[in-house]
């Protein structure tokens, strides 16, 4: 089974999960940035696994890792990510319950 990597970079640290072909989360884990923990978490999988990740802070060193180590790295601009995320957040929220839609409708 195909799985997916999906890093949110940060400067001292990041979030790394990896994802199922079917949708469910594998890893979810936050680490301190560095070859030795990433390789530790995703080490493992096959060359050519795709791992997204967010163009923020010093993430050139990160870039460097995947390539030398065979992922499928992407590159993601970080409006694009907050708005996949926002989207995909509302999507599982549903719409609101038909009280509280009644409540916030009725006037006075």
């Amino acid at each position: 089974m195909s799985v997916y990597v999906g890093i949110d970079v940060h400067r001292k640290r990041s979030q790394v999960a990896i994802v199922a072909e079917d949708g469910q989360v594998q890893l979810n884990k936050n680490v301190v940035n560095g070859s030795e923990p990433f390789l530790r978490l995703i080490g493992d999988l096959p060359a050519g696994t795709p791992v997204a990740f967010e163009a923020a802070f010093g993430w050139s060193w990160l870039a460097d890792l995947l390539e030398d180590y065979g992922f499928d790295a992407h590159l993601v601009h970080p409006l694009r990510c907050k708005a996949i995320a926002s989207a995909r957040l509302k999507k599982r929220q549903g719409p609101a319950p038909r009280s509280s839609r009644t409540k916030t409708s009725s006037t006075g």
